[in-house]
């Protein structure tokens, strides 16, 4: 049995194979074919970091049968391949001490439930940054934190012992008493920081830096956290590191500035080619997650009886988009 089996390991999950692995873990990498022969070829996978260039040795496997049980579970496909990729994983199931998906949205927690059981499952929130370069090359592109924690709430010694680990390879980990509130900051903060980009196929920073496109990010802040406040949800968006609940409730140009700023922080540091996960997938002609990010939120506002003509906007040219996609 390895210790961690990242599940999903494209970009992101072998960015977070790369650092659980140069932190001592025993760590295998179950993602597609190419990119995983690509590994094994090279002994590894290469991993760019600004200016730095390294070969972190790691295994990979594309095939279902010869993934190895694990004690630790991290899901980082793209949602609509979740069940797909864990279905051939049922020998996986037995020796499992904790799962938990790092990928975009909530409902991620009870599909991840479904297929190990929900003792098993802890929560998580990503927000890191990763970009596939080419099969086995691998670029980390955004050091944000990782928050863990249990469900609903909570922490216990397995939570602190994962988060050690992410610390170990030096990325930023953080335990939170309510996960889930996080885990509704990051799926407000998903919503505009995804679709923008992917509508308009430009960079972050281009996204928040321009006016018109700063004043939309706005209003999909805005009516996110109006659907998390009547599910009953205050968001923590203190572990996301954006400024959410301030910029639902700031006038109009105040909110706007808020989010130009974070554009302008991004070009300063030199941070002009992230190119987010769901531009990412629509250009690689890969299905994105629009339904569990945009559609989710739509489904909730009308179950909810709460306005969200924007969100809803764009989940539908998203999912026009996405239809077309393989």
């Amino acid at each position: 049995m390895t210790g961690v089996l990242v599940v999903g390991a494209g970009s992101l999950g072998s960015v977070y194979g790369a650092r659980l692995s140069q932190g001592g873990a025993g760590v295998q990498l179950y993602a597609r074919e190419e990119h995983a022969r690509a590994i094994d070829a090279a002994g590894g996978v290469v991993v760019e970091r600004g200016d730095e260039v390294e070969l972190v040795p790691l295994r990979a496997e594309w095939r279902p049968d010869r993934v190895e049980p694990a004690a630790t579970v991290i899901v980082l496909t793209k949602a609509p391949d979740t069940e797909s990729a864990l279905a051939g994983l049922e020998h996986v199931r037995g020796g499992i001490e904790l799962a938990v998906s790092l990928q975009n949205g909530v409902e991620k927690d009870d599909v991840l439930a479904r297929w190990c059981g929900a003792d098993a499952v802890v929560g998580g929130v990503s927000m890191v940054g990763g970009t596939l370069l080419a099969p086995g090359r691998v670029a980390h592109t955004f050091d944000g934190g990782t928050i863990l924690g249990e469900l609903p709430r909570g922490r216990s010694e397995r939570v602190e012992r994962l988060a050690a680990a992410l610390a170990a390879g030096g990325l930023t980990a953080v335990v939170s008493d309510d996960v889930r509130a996080v885990e509704w900051a990051k799926l407000v903060h998903a919503s505009p920081t995804m679709a923008v980009p992917a509508l308009v196929r430009l960079p972050l920073h281009a996204c928040l830096t321009s006016e018109p496109l700063a004043a939309l990010y706005v209003t999909l802040v805005r009516e996110g956290i109006a659907i998390a406040a009547a599910e009953g949800i205050e968001v923590d968006d203190g572990p996301v590191g954006y400024p959410l609940r301030q910029i639902a409730s700031a006038p109009d140009d105040e909110a706007v500035a808020l989010v130009r700023e974070r554009g302008r922080a991004l070009e300063a540091a030199g941070m002009t080619e992230i190119r987010v996960s769901m531009l990412q997938s629509i250009e690689r002609g890969r299905r994105t997650e629009v339904d569990a990010i945009h559609g989710f939120l739509v489904r909730e506002a009308a179950r909810l009886g709460i306005d969200a003509p924007a969100t809803t906007l764009c989940h539908r040219l998203l999912a026009g988009i996405d239809e077309r996609l393989t």
